[in-house]
């Protein structure tokens, strides 16, 4: 089965921290990406860290991710561990900052469809979410960053 990659890049005129904060949340993660989601078992020492279990669910697909790499305010990267159209997921999120108030998220994406040739669809139909995403977190966190609802 082949292997479909996703590379996105998201800017946004806020600390790299405050978006590390907003996208390691795995209880909150539904306000940028839609659907429910769900921390399952807490990482290790971090809540959302190494270990941590997030289950994503938007009605059509439901899935778990394992959080397998964690360095905070630096970078995310999780597994798929059960559920949703692919056979194998990885996720990396990394983040960067180009200046003190203005910072990059560079999210990239490596699965296999579970059916033969569906490939293209999960990629279309991945890409536009999480596109979706990263740009309600630079507008959620640009229009927050002072307020004390974060």
């Amino acid at each position: 089965m082949s292997m479909h990659s996703i590379t996105l890049e998201q800017t946004a005129n806020v600390p790299k921290t405050l978006l590390f904060q907003l996208l390691a949340d795995h209880d909150n993660l539904d306000r940028f990406f839609g659907g429910r989601s769900t921390l399952l078992r807490p990482g290790k020492p971090e809540t959302n860290g190494i270990g941590a279990i997030r289950e994503l669910s938007d009605g059509f697909f439901s899935m778990q991710e394992q959080v397998i790499d964690y360095k905070e305010n630096e970078h995310l990267h999780y597994k798929v561990i059960h559920g949703g159209p692919v056979k194998e997921h990885g996720g990396w999120i990394k983040f960067q900052s180009l200046s003190a108030e203005h910072s990059l998220i560079h999210y990239r994406i490596n699965f296999s469809p579970k059916v033969t040739g569906t490939g293209w669809l999960v990629h279309y139909f991945m890409k536009r979410k999480i596109q979706r995403a990263l740009l309600n977190v630079a507008t959620y966190s640009e229009s927050h960053w002072h307020s004390a609802s974060l």
